[in-house]
């Protein structure tokens, strides 16, 4: 997809737009308001959109985090702004939380009202624009990649701010492969916003014994009672027989969840996860899995964000299946990785 105002680095740029300024009355979390006008002619600015219960965000947030370090002293100023795609998005308690577990320091803007999404036109998660000391955008990215050019047109910029014998070495983070990287599902939606409503299993199902063929992919299904929200799934029944779940078929060598465990001041919940009908083991289960006294793999989520579940160097689709131990309990969607693309999350 096109950038809306990208040049080739060290190109003549024509049009250099100014950057629309963050709206007034905006929330803000590590700083007070920052107006452009407070950083016109003292700092080159990246503005970053970000999803936090995204996997294309979290896989990007170490070279944002690699830039403020490295670059702060020398008049980068790096703003994430948080544009809601899910309603939970919208609450400044659990943004401020999810930041500090992620270790973000860099300022960080609350798009509730989508005005800066709109100013910008923005089209998706992450993306970066770049904005020189005059409030010009001068580079811009959607989606992640691209790391090498964009910090060539920081550097370039911030040698022109502060000379170029004063800049650190450059960070020179790693760009994604894209060779030999297998399939991967689509993202999954859930709720009001899915795509293809979930099939229901009635009380007599049993798992089919047949092959899982590729044509599957992407099927979700569901068994026992569950309420329909706009962000996604939350178990409307207690479950103690383990009888209600959430099954979903896929290919790829990483499968991640957004899991959110029931309203309250102190929430908690445990998610069972089954592949194909079997409890997960050492050699399959992500850095979110855990076993108890049993040998039953689950996650405990203790707060909405995205899970890493399970980790498959086949080449085969299979069965994922959460089940929730408690009413309440959320699922809010799913997203798949390639071996090229899978990552410890933060």
């Amino acid at each position: 997809m096109a950038a809306l105002f990208a040049a080739p680095a060290g190109a003549l740029r024509p049009l250099t737009p100014p950057a629309p300024d963050f709206p007034p009355g905006a929330g803000w979390i590590n700083a007070k308001p920052l107006p452009l006008t407070l950083l016109r002619r003292r700092k080159v600015t990246v503005v970053a959109f970000l999803n936090l219960t995204s996997v294309n965000t979290l896989r990007e947030l170490p070279v944002l985090k690699n830039w403020f370090d490295r670059y702060a002293l020398s008049q980068l100023m790096v703003i994430g702004v948080l544009t809601p795609d899910l309603e939970l998005h919208r609450d400044p308690v659990w943004a401020r939380s999810q930041l500090k577990r992620l270790g973000i320091k860099f300022p960080v803007m609350l798009d509730n009202d989508r005005l800066l999404w709109k100013a910008y036109a923005n089209e998706g998660w992450p993306a970066l624009y770049m904005i020189d000391p005059q409030g010009r955008l001068v580079y811009d990215r959607l989606g992640e990649g691209g790391y090498t050019e964009f910090e060539k047109e920081i550097r370039a910029a911030l040698a022109d701010l502060v000379g170029e014998d004063a800049l650190p070495p450059a960070v020179n983070a790693s760009e994604p492969s894209t060779k030999r990287c297998g399939s991967a599902t689509a993202d999954i939606t859930l709720g009001t916003r899915a795509k293809t409503p979930a099939l229901q299993l009635d009380k007599d199902f049993s798992r089919r014994s047949s092959i899982i063929v590729e044509a599957r992919a992407g099927e979700l299904a569901t068994r026992g009672r569950w309420n329909i929200e706009p962000d996604g799934l939350r178990l409307a029944q207690d479950n103690r027989d383990q009888g209600s779940f959430v099954r979903v078929v896929y290919s790829g060598f990483q499968a991640l969840a957004v899991l959110a465990p029931p309203p309250g001041s102190k929430p908690q919940a445990r998610f069972f996860v089954k592949q194909d009908d079997l409890w997960l083991h050492e050699g399959n289960a992500g850095k979110d899995i855990r076993f108890d006294d049993d040998s039953r793999s689950f996650v405990l989520a203790e707060s909405a964000r995205l899970y890493d579940l399970t980790r498959d160097t086949g080449e085969r689709h299979h069965e994922l299946s959460l089940i929730p131990d408690c009413e309440d309990a959320g699922i809010y969607g799913f997203s798949f990785a390639d071996s090229c693309q899978a990552t410890d999350l933060p």
